[in-house]
């Protein structure tokens, strides 16, 4: 049986791996927003340095970007190299093995970015291709790949979503006025993009207060449209059964976390509105315990979260080391300490308690900025129980 190999360190080979490789990615990048449970993928076959079919996974349900790729090389594929950005799926799933396709295609050899770290597969399918005669290398461009399936990647390490932190703050980090005023902070082109941020997650988080400051839609509306789950943090059940997050029509659902046993007429009156869901879940310090929200959100196939507010929702998850990634835009504006801060009465007390962030960057989107970054490592460790509101 032939070993998975890294690809060649030829400098023309590797040149070569490294153009390919970097296309599959942008291909895969192609269903970001779409393809959730499943990872994002892109995939080439190549002969003599010709392209003869190219695929990426759409959506969920969809054929597979290897399957894709098959179809338009057809027997031209026969002695051609796979070049993937993920290991090729060895299980049953809605689609048949990829692995076999690509045994029946006559696939010569195959070079990936990484192994697909589902445990399903996790190495099996390269076991499968090598076991067929098939030469089988993979780790070049392998940080790249995990970086844009890292949504994907923790949710089968850990079975808990990714979650982003989004906020629109100004310059002295406020989102609203002392009476709770926030609309709008930032601008059009900013509000567009946070749309976008919506339309790549599965779910929206926020507290009740914001439901009931901003009243929101908690929609993506952003390219085709997509459903999305929107998730209600609400230890008194307050939300008011006319608020415009539980009257769309969408084909998304509406899931609101109280603490067990209260209200159970206000419950009632909730769950008579079309796709919404009272959840009762355990509570900490008389709040609802985020870290168990994220578990059953998990249990659900929610496989990213973006959350987006209010104050103490944002400060709770950030304190609490829940969330993996900053999303922050940023208005050239100041309101002064009379302003809400962005999280919360999160305070350390010292300079060495702050929150590092890794891996930022920033860029400008209108007359805003918006600054983004990993606020941990890829290990995903647990962390303590947390409760916002």
């Amino acid at each position: 049986m032939n070993a998975v190999r890294t690809p060649g360190r030829d400098p023309a080979h590797a040149d070569r791996h490294r153009r390919f490789l970097t296309a599959c990615l942008d291909l895969a990048r192609l269903g970001e927003g779409e393809t959730s449970p499943n990872p994002m993928v892109g995939a080439l076959v190549v002969k003599d340095d010709r392209i003869l079919g190219q695929g990426y996974h759409r959506r969920a349900g969809d054929p597979h970007a290897e399957i894709e790729a098959l179809g338009l090389a057809g027997e031209q594929a026969r002695g051609a190299t796979l070049y993937v950005s993920l290991e090729p799926c060895v299980h049953h799933g809605r689609t048949p093995p990829c692995t076999d396709r690509l045994i029946q295609a006559g696939i010569a050899e195959v070079i990936a970015c990484m192994k697909d770290p589902d445990p399903r597969v996790n190495g099996r399918g390269f076991e499968r291709l090598t076991g067929a005669g098939i030469r089988v290398s993979e780790g070049m461009l392998r940080e790249e790949a995990l970086r844009l399936n890292e949504k994907f990647v923790k949710f089968v390490a850990t079975g808990k979503p990714f979650v982003t932190l989004k906020a629109a703050m100004t310059l002295d980090g406020r989102i609203a006025t002392a009476s709770g005023e926030s609309k709008w902070i930032t601008s059009p082109e900013a509000r567009d993009e946070g749309r976008r941020l919506r339309y790549v997650h599965d779910a929206i988080l926020v507290g009740v207060g914001t439901i009931l400051s901003d009243d929101p839609l908690l929609t993506a509306r952003w390219g085709a449209g997509k459903p999305l789950t929107r998730v209600i943090l609400d230890s008194l059940l307050r939300t008011p059964p006319e608020a415009r997050a539980l009257s769309q029509d969408d084909g998304g659902r509406t899931l609101i976390y109280t603490r067990s046993g209260f209200r159970a007429q206000a419950r009632r009156t909730l769950e008579s509105r079309p796709g919404v869901e009272v959840v009762e879940t355990h509570e900490r310090d008389a709040r609802v315990d985020l870290e168990r929200v994220l578990e059953d959100l998990g249990r659900r196939q929610v496989v990213s979260v973006l959350v987006e507010g209010g104050s103490l929702v944002l400060g709770s998850a950030l304190a609490c080391g829940l969330a993996d990634r900053l999303a922050i835009f940023i208005a050239p504006k100041i309101l002064g300490r009379s302003g809400i801060p962005a999280f919360g009465d999160w305070a350390p007390a010292a300079l060495a308690d702050a929150m590092p962030v890794f891996d930022w960057s920033w860029r400008a989107v209108g007359p805003d900025l918006l600054v983004e970054g990993s606020l941990r490592s890829r290990t995903w460790e647990g962390a303590a129980a947390c409760s916002p509101d």
